[in-house]
């Protein structure tokens, strides 16, 4: 009994600093074992966002901290000043895991919409949050040199972030720098196309065209981003990019944005399979897309038909 009395007398001690207690009401909301009872979910949400908040103030935020906020961001936007304030100072740590979760959770805040449901007007809410949002870059984008020197690679990717939700020409170059870095340049082109500025294209296509593996998922983001406008990007990437990835995404957002260049391609391939040393995996790909997104009869069609197929649509 002693013993156990003891023990006991540790935990209650324990249990009074505040990383402790974040700790065990994280492990509680995430296990389910608390849930919001009538009449209490906003007191209970403050007392979790109070000590979040203190965490934060003390010790700094950390990977932890910054998941819980960005799962909990209908909890602490109401906070936003407060976390601001908590956060951004950590963004001059010395220390990259620190900067890393700072930026983080100011990503969160920049990012942040309601849902959106009648009568939500994207713009409306930029414009009433723009005060706020000038506050967030202020303590972000003047540390962009500092930043762009780190060798972390989730200080970099955790940049990217925040620049692609913050548009601007300091944004922009710091984007089209971080993309040179292999460890983030997927990662910042996808961000740059965030922007939705068609006077970006031109930007991408050096990646397009050079790039490997790395940049294949950039014509989706493209074709999501600029529509019709990326036409002339993609229509150039399918001829001259380097990476048969690169080639193959591109046929697939140009078919889907009705160009007969697209489907032309995934003709050819499927049609030349026996000649590369990728084809018959490649024609299993196309297949996989033309019954995904083209009406392609499901079931096992072999591949002449969808030779056959893929004719008819040229």
């Amino acid at each position: 009994m002693a013993a156990y009395a003891a023990r006991r007398q540790i935990f209650v001690f324990n249990m009074r600093t505040s990383t402790t207690r974040l700790c065990m009401l994280l492990f509680l909301l995430g296990s389910g074992c608390i849930c919001f009872g009538v009449g209490q979910p906003l007191q209970f949400a403050d007392k979790v966002a109070n000590l979040t908040l203190s965490e934060i103030s003390k010790n700094g935020p950390n990977a932890e901290t910054a998941s819980f906020v960005s799962r909990s961001m209908d909890v602490f936007w109401p906070r936003r000043n407060d976390l601001l304030r908590a956060t951004a100072p950590f963004v001059e740590s010395q220390e990259p895991a620190t900067v890393a979760a700072a930026v983080d959770i100011l990503y969160r805040l920049r990012s942040f919409q309601p849902q959106q449901g009648l009568g939500y007007d994207q713009k409306v809410w930029e414009s009433e949050n723009r005060e706020f949002f000038k506050q967030l870059d202020s303590r972000v984008l003047p540390e962009l040199d500092r930043l762009l020197s780190s060798r972390d690679n989730s200080v970099l990717r955790t940049l990217a972030l925040y620049l692609g939700v913050s548009p601007s020409p300091a944004s922009k170059a710091a984007l089209l720098h971080l993309a040179k870095d292999p460890s983030a340049s997927e990662q910042a082109l996808i961000c740059l196309a965030w922007h939705r500025d068609t006077k970006d294209l031109d930007s991408f296509e050096p990646f397009l065209l050079e790039g490997g593996r790395e940049a294949a998922s950039l014509p989706y983001h493209l074709r999501n981003s600029y529509g019709a406008a990326a036409v002339p990007c993609l229509l150039r990437a399918l001829a001259g990019a380097n990476s048969p990835f690169v080639r193959l995404q591109t046929a697939f957002e140009l078919t889907l944005l009705n160009e007969k260049a697209g489907v032309i391609y995934l003709y050819q391939a499927v049609l030349r399979r026996d000649e590369v040393s990728n084809g018959i995996a490649q024609a299993s790909e196309i297949k996989q897309f033309a019954i995904d997104r083209l009406g392609f009869p499901k079931g096992d069609p072999d591949l002449p038909d969808l030779e056959a197929f893929l004719k008819s649509k040229m």
